[in-house]
């Protein structure tokens, strides 16, 4: 097999690619690991995901309770009072779930290096 024939064509693609190759380079070397993204858009999208988890975090919690509480009713017989229990049992472990949540110190905070 012989090699094709470089013409002028492929000299420019190969500037071009090297172009390209070294503004990656740039580029990657700007980039820190493990940077969010940054501005308003980044702030936004980090409170949107919290408030999300907060929700499900709390929907969860009343639903599991409530499907434990209905579930042991009809095993034992005590129609509405384990449901009762555990509806407010899984409503406490939302709530502590989501006060935890908004309890912990966020990444831009400042003093959130080490605890003593």
């Amino acid at each position: 097999m012989t090699e094709p024939e470089k013409n002028a064509s492929d000299s420019e693609l190969r500037a071009r690619l090297g172009s390209l190759k070294a503004a990656l380079g740039r580029a990657d070397g700007n980039e820190k690991p493990g940077a969010s993204p940054a501005g308003e858009d980044g702030a936004m999208a980090g409170a949107m995901s919290s408030g999300l988890r907060a929700a499900t975090d709390l929907a969860g919690g009343i639903i599991a309770g409530a499907l434990i509480g209905m579930l042991a009713d009809r095993w034992l017989g005590t129609s509405p009072f384990l449901l009762i229990i555990f509806l407010v049992i899984g409503a406490m472990a939302g709530l502590r779930s989501v006060y935890r949540l908004g309890s912990r110190p966020t990444s831009g905070s400042k003093g959130s290096g080490t605890k003593d």
